[in-house]
């Protein structure tokens, strides 16, 4: 059966160099790196024990230089932005002398005009669990009056008048009354205003809106991104890499395991307590059985735990991070699941969850790991685009590309009468629905493909839509968020 399967990868590693081949006299051009990654099966290096405070990552950055003169940046090109803002919001939530006040609406669009940077997160976080894992004691006060957290905005027009806003989507909270030293992040804010940075405006900028909506998208990208090449994580092909992760799972000489090869390929190992499972596609899933030890559920023991079991299993992709927090049941035990995402080229990966597993899930039960599910991909090269080739899209070339699919799409989820709705009224729901936009790479391996493409994910309403970044085609149709 191996050997069979040997027989296959030969010929279809034949067809990808044949292809690579044809494709590279149309369009694109490629790395070396590609070509001797394939040839002579480096290693990757992108698996690392991780700290806690590492699964805190930004989904996009906007910089205000005061005004309405914004930048908007989805990876931090170098400038350790949010490195230098950790440090800053040490300072503040250590302080004994904070100041709290909730802003009104009016407050925060004031505020808007300020010199700030701001950083929004891929979902909202829990204060406390946010806190803990930057090693912080955050107040009560704080905890109370905003029990989670989606973006953080660090003020910096003053030495006198500096402070940062905690918001949840629909409320600000300011704290004040710290000083703290922001001469680090200002200096790469000045360094940023003098680049060929990305422009940003509001989606009532753009699309004239009645009430306002503050999601920011770019109107031009002035930057190409490369697509990129890469391997599956797990090599089912490889009996010697199968005994070697399920020794590492098992932790006991695998004479005592059974091992089970599946006629679709994939490949188990069981004892009476656990099941590690690992299919052809690098999905792994582990499961075993755990008694009560007495220990009631803790969210952050729980978190500090799966994350240990992932350092000890495999270790963690560079730039991963806390996606988010479920709580689950179990047989009338409580517990939480835990998923984690991680980031290419700065960039996270996507996919339609439905049909493919792009993370690391972990399920806790008693503080103790349930099960524990895996797919990753290995980058083993860039698709650098040629410079006669098109270039690619903004958020808002993809919007009004696909406006009426949309649009069309939000009165079919909202069941909106249009027989007893105005078509201005639509449009302006339409419009104030759109909350997020942002670049990832899209993994579309259902058919097939070993290539992520860049592409623009917009929110609207509960609904993400995947385009293609350079055609502006949609991906998936729109599944709920």
């Amino acid at each position: 059966m191996k050997n069979i399967e040997r027989i296959k990868s030969l010929l279809l590693a034949f067809l990808v160099f044949t292809t690579i081949y044809l494709v590279q006299q149309l369009w694109v051009e490629f790395p070396e790196s590609l070509f001797s990654s394939f040839a002579f099966g480096q290693e990757s290096n992108e698996i690392k024990e991780s700290e806690i405070s590492d699964f805190i990552l930004p989904e996009k950055y906007v910089i205000n230089f005061g005004g309405n003169s914004r930048a908007i940046m989805y990876f931090d090109d170098g400038y350790q932005l949010w490195n230098k803002g950790k440090e800053i919001l040490k300072t503040v939530f250590q302080s004994k002398n904070i100041k709290l006040e909730e802003m009104t609406n009016s407050d925060f669009e004031e505020a808007r005009k300020k010199r700030a940077i701001g950083f929004y997160f891929s979902n909202d976080m829990h204060t406390f669990i946010f806190g803990k894992m930057l090693d912080l004691d955050i107040s009560p006060s704080i905890i109370d009056s905003i029990k989670q957290i989606d973006s953080i905005f660090i003020y910096l027009d003053s030495p006198l008048d500096n402070f940062i806003v905690l918001s949840n989507g629909t409320k600000y909270f300011k704290i004040s009354g710290v000083s703290f030293d922001y001469k680090s992040v200002k200096d790469e804010i000045d360094a940023i205003s003098r680049s060929d940075f990305t422009r940003v405006y509001t989606i009532t900028d753009l699309l004239a809106t009645s009430d306002n909506n503050n999601t920011y998208i770019p109107l031009t990208v002035n930057f190409n991104l490369s697509q990129i090449y890469v391997r599956k994580e797990i090599d089912t092909l490889s009996e010697i890499e199968e005994n070697n992760i399920a020794t590492l799972f098992f932790n006991r000489d695998l004479a005592y395991i059974r091992r089970i090869e599946e006629s679709d390929g994939s490949v188990i190992y069981v004892d009476s307590q656990r099941t590690l499972k690992l299919y052809e596609n690098g999905t792994l899933e582990f499961f075993r059985n755990i008694e009560s030890n007495g220990e009631n559920n803790n969210l952050y023991l729980s978190l500090k735990n799966a994350i240990d079991f992932g350092n000890t299993h495999m270790g963690w992709p560079i730039d991963t991070y806390l996606y988010k927090v479920d709580e689950i049941e179990f047989e009338n035990n409580k517990g939480y699941k835990f998923t984690f995402k991680y980031k290419l080229d700065g960039l996270p990966v996507v996919s339609d969850e439905e049909q493919v597993l792009n993370s690391i899930e972990i399920e806790m039960f008693n503080n103790q790991v349930k099960s524990y599910r895996r797919h990753i991909w290995e980058a083993i090269g860039k698709v650098t685009l040629k410079s006669s080739y098109k270039s690619m899209l903004s958020a808002y070339d993809i919007l009004d590309r696909n406006y009426s699919f949309m649009k069309a799409k939000f009165i079919e989820k909202n069941n909106i009468d249009i027989d007893l709705t105005s078509a201005e009224e639509i449009d302006e729901k339409f419009k104030l629905g759109i909350n997020n936009a942002y670049l990832a790479y899209y993994d579309n391996s259902t058919e097939g493909n070993q290539v992520l493409k860049p592409v623009w994910i917009i929110e609207v309403a509960g609904l993400s839509y995947i385009f293609d970044a350079y055609d502006g085609y949609v991906e998936n149709g729109g599944n709920p968020r």
